[in-house]
């Protein structure tokens, strides 16, 4: 992508960089392996940002005239996302958020480096990915739950077939062999649901959906009850609420059955939960949480086992003794 993003170029062009936010022509930053950097310095104006995102929609053969509502999300020739909005919905002027596909590899040593975990939380990832088990992989906004999808699927059997689902692809499995990508047609939320039925019947030993948005959940959660092995990205707080949130995706998509047996269908549907979370103070990644899901109590509380937890107060990861009985299993 050359000469496309302008005062950007340089910064969009070094590797290390994953993501490039321009919120005002005075705030601009990016992450450059896993820190934020910032400056106020590359545009002097909106319409310096005005010229960037002309160039950016020229590239994909549109124009800022075009965009509906003053809001555009387009892919470009190299896969990265890029979302701009512009007044009247953006008050503080036009921004630009730019999402870059690693084409660099970035592996489990890089998040060892990083203290995304330690080798103990690293290994018991690996092994619920080995074992083909169910699970949501879950995180807040901004958490690097791409990135850790993409090394999820490389820690499954390559003798095993793949197959993703994405709204907008977004994953990059290009040098895993026996994978297949899907992504909907339209970019549209309600296209998601058959294009997870669809993926069904194409013989994959482990699904991928990135990201749980709505009533396909239970589409996902109802071919993890079959038998199929099912990875699934999903926007949250914890890991308590990942499932709550798959419960409430579920009843979008299956108005005939109650809470108790969504609770039931999801809770025998997943068996182990990863989040991970972007920290507030200083906007690191760590993975915080590795749980396995029991079941529900009669309170309708979904039951987990740790194995694995980041100690905030501490500062420091923690193998659980369950997590310890897992690697050794």
């Amino acid at each position: 992508m050359k000469n496309v993003f302008g005062a950007l170029q340089e910064i969009y062009n070094n590797p290390a960089v994953s993501e490039i936010i321009v919120d005002k022509f005075n705030d601009v930053y990016w992450e450059e392996s896993g820190k934020i950097v910032e400056s106020d310095k590359l545009f002097s104006s909106s319409d310096e940002i005005i010229e960037v995102i002309e160039g950016i929609l020229k590239s994909v053969g549109r124009k800022v005239k075009n965009i509906e509502n003053g809001f555009a999300d387009l892919r470009l020739e190299d896969g990265s996302r890029v979302a701009i909005t512009l007044p009247p919905i953006s008050i503080n002027g036009p921004t630009i958020l730019i999402r870059k596909l690693p084409h660099h590899n970035v592996s489990f040593d890089d998040m060892l480096k990083w203290n995304v975990a330690t080798q103990e939380g690293i290994d018991i990832c690996k092994k619920i990915m080995a074992t083909d088990q169910n699970v949501l992989l879950a995180g807040n906004a901004g958490s690097g739950k791409t990135t850790m999808a993409n090394l999820l699927i490389e820690a499954i059997d390559p003798a095993w077939r793949v197959v993703t689902v994405e709204k907008v692809a977004e994953l990059n499995v290009n040098g895993r062999k026996r994978t297949h990508q899907l992504e909907t047609p339209n970019a549209k939320a309600e296209e998601l649901q058959e294009l997870v039925k669809k993926a069904s019947y194409l013989r994959a030993d482990t699904l991928v959906i990135n990201e749980l948005h709505g009533s396909e959940a239970f589409e996902a959660t109802k071919l993890m009850r079959e038998g199929y092995g099912v990875m699934a990205t999903i926007s949250a707080e914890s890991s308590s609420d990942a499932l709550k949130k798959c419960e409430m995706f579920c009843l979008m998509g299956q108005f005939g059955l109650g809470i108790n047996e969504i609770k039931y269908h999801v809770s025998s549907a997943v068996n182990y939960v990863i989040f991970q979370e972007r920290l507030p103070h200083d906007g690191s990644r760590k993975i915080t949480h590795i749980a396995k899901v029991e079941g529900v109590n009669e309170a309708g509380k979904y039951q987990l086992t740790s194995l694995y937890f980041y100690d905030r107060d501490a500062d420091k990861f923690v193998l659980t003794n369950d997590g310890q009985k897992f690697i050794e299993s």
